[in-house]
């Protein structure tokens, strides 16, 4: 059965930071799936390039079988991201800032 998402070999580098190195990850339709671990261990550089908003350095991100880099509009149809933080203020407009 084909992998809701699949992440294979995903290395990020920021500089001469290593923020992920060499993740494999395979998370099947209908399973539950947490992300857990201390700040700064990569989970939101993880779950932004899965999401198509950061380039991996190096290894590939497939959503419901497509690449989120070349077929990222079918990708990006087939995945939900909820940020932790609401950025989008529909008053915002109204608020006159000093």
């Amino acid at each position: 059965m084909l992998p809701a998402i699949e992440v294979k070999q995903v290395c990020k580098h920021f500089g001469n930071l290593r923020a992920l190195t060499d993740i494999d990850l395979e998370i099947h339709a209908g399973e539950f799936f947490a992300l857990l671990g201390p700040n700064g261990a990569g989970k939101t550089t993880l779950i932004s390039i899965i999401a198509g908003l950061s380039l991996a350095s190096s290894g590939s991100v497939n959503v419901m079988g497509h690449n989120v880099l070349t077929q990222y509009q079918q990708a990006r149809r087939n995945l939900g991201v909820v940020p932790q933080e609401l950025v989008y203020d529909p008053f915002s407009q109204y608020v006159k800032y000093c």
